[in-house]
């Protein structure tokens, strides 16, 4: 009887060891785990910094790019009414070219010539 109570006692102890240096492994794995997580987290943390400077950045230019468009659109505008302008001196000059090219502003008078010698 005394033996098996230390058999049991033996099985008893020997679980309660093994246990505690299963748990204590699994402790070991969490940790390193977490510690490998943190380094990710960090390492995401800085991209996503990264990532908002970048997007500032292109908010930025975005804005620029904008008001370089509008600045172009007013520019093509007034070059559009300047160019209109020029259409209809253009047209005007050529009328006064055309009329001025048949002569129909000109009253012309026929010369006459003695008929009579003077001596």
């Amino acid at each position: 009887m005394k033996r098996k109570l230390i058999i049991v006692g033996s099985l008893f102890i020997t679980l309660v060891v093994m246990q505690v240096f299963s748990s204590g492994h699994g402790h070991v794995v969490v940790v390193e785990d977490n510690i490998q997580l943190t380094g990710e987290n960090k390492k995401l943390t800085k991209s996503v910094s990264t990532l908002k400077e970048a997007n500032k950045q292109l908010t930025e230019d975005k804005a620029n790019l904008e008001n370089m468009v509008s600045e172009v659109i007013g520019d093509l505008d007034s070059t559009k009414s300047v160019v209109k302008d020029i259409k209809k001196e253009l047209a005007n000059e050529k009328d006064i070219v055309r009329r001025q090219s048949s002569g129909k502003q000109f009253e012309f008078q026929p010369i006459t010539l003695p008929t009579s010698d003077g001596n």
